[in-house]
């Protein structure tokens, strides 16, 4: 009820200061005289060579080519003749940019990285990324449900170091911006009709209706449904499907020539049998399946027969054994083949979301502007994981999380002395209520928790609160000569409270542990840029990059487990850190050669890193530590003729930590140990060629390959899978007929790689490999979990537009 009627007082402040801007722009109608001229949207404004790009990285229309940032900048055609759909698999073509789902958990919930940067590796309700996504610059706060579709977009842009001058907490590794299309005043709108391998049927439309001369709306729809490719031998099912219907609508009202309001909703729903996840290996040995067949393994903790046999009880005929045999057991369960799993209860993830926003933007005078960007988000997401995928209860997790976040940002922008000074200023206000409803199962614990309900519970509930004040200005000292300073003063604040079996006991059953805390920063950011022709600029830049701390909910109030060094909901601190760049962005050949260099160097404060200790229940906690981390970014365009156009895209990331991470039990991270998501070398190469034909038609041939190195699954080395590199290559041949309709035929994954996205190791034996330590690797789970892409895939594409 309390959450009932907070969403409805909020709802109903966002409604109140739209109307109350709308009047007031009704008002300034009578006395404003006509602004005059377009705002320039998109990626694309034709000129002589290459198009140029503009980008709004840093508040205002700016082209690529002079904004002192490195970014990528894909339009929304250029991404569909590539094949890229989702959020899921555009990080194979953006070097230094890595995308994927989180350890033990697939792609349920989104794992994000940027020059080595990210975090979230678990994806717990109580971490954040470092890495901020933007669906129209209102924040979408939370990895869940991340992997978005990209629906109706007009451009994406990856934007690489600290981003929190001007967008805040969250954002030390980088920001990807999702921009959608605006309703303009053309009737119009498309069609796309999709079939392919693995009985693909994607559906999507969109319409854009102007209502008067100053009213529109643009509607926007997808359903896209396909198979899985990992098949369960147990019934035939097939893992790794998507179901997914997505809705968007926006009304954007231009009453006067200087007010724009833009108001948008949409939906999200789906549905899927669980993540495309195989089982390498299984280790009998270790402590949860000799629980479970109730062996005392050496240096095994004490066994409790009330929770190995409460879960036999589970499916007391799973075991051909009888329970007495688990080598045997095992034996049957574990596959050979690349896209196979034995089974297990058959997985289900639910994702239901559903995002109102809207922005205001009134020209106060010919020099400045106002905008407001009001933002909100309410997520339900379930999910029923079996993860060791046998018929045997070894390991499982039923979840449930709420997240409902609001928004709220005011700006200035403007321009001032003559033009020569470009600033910003504004405000930011988040608050975010999150909660987690978790039933585990596991012979150290048992089927049955303490309040009599199936699995062991761990309730988690925190709140959110930041605040933000922020300014940036770039100053031109002559036509060639600027300077940019900006300045951003954040503060969060965090209630957290938790109840969990085996952790806080009091009469016999878990009583609510509650904890507070605040952290607040200054980040500052330099920047000097140098034209020193038309088509060369170079910049040199500082930034600190800034997220907030938090509690770890996963280490015993009890202390009684030995070796425990911090007991209850201990505190990791805010991480910060500082990035140096410096870049050149440079145009050759008339305009036909375009190439822009970026290098950077990262000190990093009080890292935020996860560790996972095997003891049983295991240890998931965050920790500080630092680090440095150094790269280069190239990337290359040339109009090789009008027909042709080639691309090209170089990242190299080289990251370490500068001391020993001491864990609690076990799990050191050492200074050799790999970073989570952080390949050294990625690159991309591609190219389209048109060729005309009569009336108007063409051909249009595109092929992208892009390549990563091998990387880190997970922070921890004795859990921690090392992702072979890989190299994938996307075609495309497109008839355009010119007549308002196209044909294609494409391929993802053409070379049909096999490669993985993700994975999880906590299973023995203790000889296996742990990257950068002395430590043993974890011998507790009894099985390796490996997160696999998907394989080659054709289809058949058509659209209409009108």
């Amino acid at each position: 009820m309390n959450r009932l009627v907070s969403n409805r007082a909020r709802c109903g402040a966002v409604g109140i200061s739209v109307l109350a801007l709308m009047a007031a722009g009704g008002a300034a109608a009578q006395t404003a005289a006509d602004a005059g001229g377009a705002e320039t949207r998109g990626a694309e404004t034709r000129v002589e060579g290459l198009a140029d790009i503009v980008v709004t990285a840093q508040k205002y229309d700016q082209r690529l080519q002079e904004t002192p940032i490195s970014i990528v900048a894909v339009d929304g055609n250029q991404l569909a003749t590539m094949g890229v759909d989702s959020l899921q698999g555009f990080d194979t073509f953006v070097p230094n940019l890595s995308v994927g789902g989180t350890g033990g958990q697939g792609n349920a919930v989104a794992n994000f990285s940027i020059r080595g940067i990210g975090g979230a590796g678990s994806g717990f309700v109580t971490q954040e990324s470092a890495v901020g996504v933007y669906i129209d610059d209102i924040l979408f706060a939370r990895p869940n449900g991340a992997l978005l579709d990209l629906l109706d977009v007009d451009r994406m842009e990856v934007l690489r170091g600290p981003q929190g001058t001007l967008f805040g907490r969250n954002t030390a590794g980088g920001a990807v911006r999702y921009i959608t299309k605006r309703p303009t005043d053309e009737f119009e709108g498309n069609a796309r009709g999709v079939l392919g391998s693995r009985n693909r049927r994607d559906l999507s439309a969109t319409v854009n209706i102007p209502l008067a001369d100053t009213l529109a709306t643009r509607i926007s729809f997808s359903s896209k449904n396909r198979d899985g490719y990992i098949t369960r031998l147990v019934d035939g099912i097939k893992t790794g499907n998507e179901n997914s219907t997505a809705v968007r609508g926006q009304v954007e009202w231009k009453p006067t020539s200087r007010l724009t309001v833009n108001l948008s909703a949409d939906s999200v729903r789906t549905s899927d049998h669980g993540s495309p996840t195989t089982i390498s290996s299984y280790s009998v040995t270790d402590i949860y399946p000799s629980a479970l067949y109730g062996i005392q393994g050496p240096g095994h903790p004490p066994l409790s027969a009330a929770a190995y046999l409460s879960m036999r009880n589970l499916n007391p005929s799973a075991s051909a054994s009888g329970w007495t045999n688990a080598a045997s057991d095992f034996a049957g369960y574990t596959t050979t083949g690349k896209y196979s799993v034995y089974g297990g209860d058959l997985d289900r993830n639910t994702y239901r979301g559903l995002g109102l926003a809207a922005t205001i933007s009134y020209e106060l005078t010919d020099d400045i502007t106002f905008k407001s960007l009001t933002g909100y988000r309410d997520v339900h997401q379930t999910m029923k994981q079996d993860w060791d995928r046998t018929p045997i209860w070894l390991n499982a997790l039923w979840e449930t999380i709420d997240i409902e976040y609001y928004t709220q940002e005011f700006q200035f922008t403007g321009n001032s002395l003559d033009g020569r000074l470009k600033w910003v200023v504004g405000a930011f206000y988040y608050h975010d209520q999150a909660d987690d409803y978790r039933r585990r199962f596991d012979p150290s614990g048992g089927a049955i928790g303490s309040d009599g309900q199936p699995g062991q519970m761990e309730n988690k509930y925190i709140t959110t609160e930041s605040l933000a004040v922020f300014g940036q200005g770039t100053f031109s000292f002559t036509d060639r000569f600027s300077a940019t300073v900006g300045l951003r003063w954040n503060k969060d604040k965090k209630d957290y409270t938790t109840e969990r079996d085996g952790r806080n006991i009091v009469g016999g059953l878990p009583a609510p542990y509650s904890v507070s805390g605040s952290w607040s920063n200054v980040s500052p950011r330099f920047s000097l840029e140098q034209r020193w022709t038309r088509d060369i600029m170079t910049y040199q830049s500082a930034a600190m990059g800034f997220k907030g701390g938090g509690f770890n909910d996963t280490i015993q109030r009890n202390c009684a487990a030995p070796g425990i060094v911090n007991c209850g909901l201990t505190e990791y601190q805010p991480e910060k850190l500082w990035t140096y760049e410096a870049g050149i962005r440079s145009e050759f050949l008339d305009r036909r050669l375009r190439v822009n260099i970026t290098g950077f160097y990262t000190t990093y404060n009080d890292m935020q890193v996860q560790l996972i200790d095997n003891t049983p229940p295991p240890f998931a906690y965050t920790t500080n530590a630092d680090a440095t981390v150094k790269g280069l970014e190239i990337d290359a365009l040339a109009a090789v003729t009008p027909e042709l156009m080639v691309r090209g895209s170089f990242g190299y990331t080289k990251s370490k930590y500068d001391g020993n991470i001491a864990a609690q039990t076990a799990g050191t991270i050492g200074v050799g140990t790999p970073f989570l998501r952080s390949p050294k070398i990625s690159y991309s190469i591609g190219a389209t060629y048109r060729h005309p034909l009569k009336d108007d038609a063409e051909l249009v041939f595109n092929t992208d390959w892009g390549w990563k190195d091998k990387q880190a699954s997970t922070s921890t080395p004795t859990n921690m899978l090392m992702l072979p590199s890989y190299g994938l290559l996307n075609g495309r041949i497109e008839y355009r007929s010119g007549r308002n309709w196209s044909f294609a035929l494409f391929g993802t994954n053409l070379l049909d790689k096999y490669y993985l996205t993700g994975g999880f190791d906590p299973s023995g034996p203790a000889s296996k490999p742990a990257y950068g330590t002395t430590k043993p690797h974890d011998a507790l789970f009894g099985f390796t979990m490996l997160d696999v892409g998907r394989p080659r895939e054709l289809g058949v594409e058509l659209n209409i537009s009108f």
